[in-house]
């Protein structure tokens, strides 16, 4: 999925999105906002924190995913 695609996806149902390529690295989701924060980011059971800086192969990457919460707790536990 394109990024544009997972953000509106994830805004209308109030959830998270990450990238496929991720989660073998980092836990990583990021909660979309359009709040003067920005996004919010969190992972790794890091403390969450805003102001997401995308690198151009994140932003034309195809394997973003729309995560629940229990989906990003879920991957953790693996």
């Amino acid at each position: 999925m394109l990024i544009h695609e997972a953000v509106n996806r994830a805004m209308e149902t109030n959830n998270y999105i990450t990238r496929e390529a991720l989660k073998k690295y980092v836990r990583l989701w990021i909660k979309p906002s359009n709040s003067a924060f920005g996004c919010i980011v969190g992972g790794n059971g890091k403390t969450a924190s805003t102001c997401w800086s995308p690198t151009a192969e994140d932003l034309t990457a195809t394997d973003w995913l729309v995560v629940t919460q229990e989906d990003y707790y879920e991957v953790l536990r693996e």
